[in-house]
């Protein structure tokens, strides 16, 4: 299942890097997320409804030829994307966030109604609750799936899922464990 994951993002030209390693660094994506959905779609609350930064930016002039509601809803998302990437998301997630975010970011330049239904349609709300029912959607292991593969969770987990128990994606994020990771030593070997 990673494999696959792994190479879509050497297709997009992700360094291995900036993806998550550790479940600190994905519980901070989840905050992350948290607060720009937040922030995007719900920054003032006013009962069921919230008015968040993008359809409020909308409401001020244009600044020379940028609209700046546009400005900051196709950063805030592209902010979200990258979350996704970190959070080593599947394929398919990414892109259905991202074509919410896009309809979400050009509404408002469709006029006056375009900007009006940027104000309703809570599109980094629906992107952001989307990639985390994926996280949580996700068993990830730390380290490689070599690693993962003498552990007791591992064993029990693979037992549901051949006995149809159990359908959830799993991911290692650690990488492949073949491959050389960026900062490893090679050894050297000894003079003599």
């Amino acid at each position: 299942m990673l494999g696959g994951f792994v190479g879509s993002a050497v297709t997009l030209g992700v360094d291995p890097m900036i993806l998550a390693r550790t479940h600190i660094e994905l519980h901070n994506i989840r905050k992350n997320v948290e607060q720009i959905k937040k922030l995007s779609d719900n920054v003032v609350g006013v009962g069921p409804f919230g008015v968040g930064m993008d359809a409020a930016l909308n409401l001020l002039p244009n600044i020379g030829k940028i609209n700046p509601g546009v400005a900051y809803s196709g950063l805030a998302g592209a902010l979200l994307v990258v979350q996704g990437i970190r959070a080593r998301a599947a394929m398919m997630v990414l892109v259905q966030m991202s074509a919410i975010l896009i309809v979400d970011t050009l509404a408002p330049l469709f006029g006056k109604a375009g900007a009006v239904a940027d104000a309703f349609f809570t599109g980094h709300k629906w992107a952001a609750d989307l990639l985390l029912k994926h996280m949580e959607e996700t068993i990830y292991f730390e380290g490689t799936r070599d690693e993962a593969m003498h552990t007791v969770e591992y064993r029990d987990l693979m037992g549901r899922i051949r006995a149809g128990k159990e359908h959830r994606r799993i991911v290692f994020l650690g990488g492949d464990s073949h491959k050389p990771r960026r900062g490893d030593v090679p050894s050297i070997p000894p003079q003599g």
